[in-house]
């Protein structure tokens, strides 16, 4: 079963265990709604007195390990998670167009990977699996 989670994060309501700066990084990635990378939150947040980029990437760590963020590797950009709770099994699908990101909740590869790593005696923290190619709405404009 797939499950596909759209919409930005300023339609959802900030998490309640976040600290001062893991706000501000938060508020700004749901507000923006699309992936940043952290010298873009830094520039964003420079308003409010953020001025350390060590500041932007210690609330990035926190919200990561909090489960309100992903990082996505290919783009070394941050997104909010759009599921309910902290997964270990991360899929999204990138345009390479636009860059727009769209995570995916995809049951069975969740159900697969984990008793596989399991068997192999590791300590699984985080898969996460990005989808690259092109979205209906650049599909439409080529």
């Amino acid at each position: 079963m797939t499950e596909l989670h759209e919409g930005n994060g300023a339609d959802r309501d900030r998490p309640s265990n976040l600290a001062k700066n893991e706000k501000l990084v938060w508020e700004t990635l749901a507000v923006t709604g699309e992936p940043l990378k952290a010298y873009e939150i830094l520039d964003k947040l420079k308003e409010t007195g953020v001025r350390a980029p060590m500041t932007v990437y210690r609330a990035l760590e926190g919200l990561e390990s909090k489960g309100h963020i992903h990082k996505l590797d290919g783009l070394n950009s941050f997104v909010l998670c759009t599921h309910e709770g902290p997964h270990a099994v991360q899929t999204f699908l990138v345009c390479e167009g636009c860059s727009t990101v769209k995570e995916l909740e995809v049951l069975a590869v969740e159900a697969d990977i984990t008793p596989a790593v399991r068997a192999a005696n590791f300590d699984m923290h985080t898969a996460r699996l990005e989808i690259k190619g092109t979205c209906i709405s650049c599909a439409q404009t080529s």
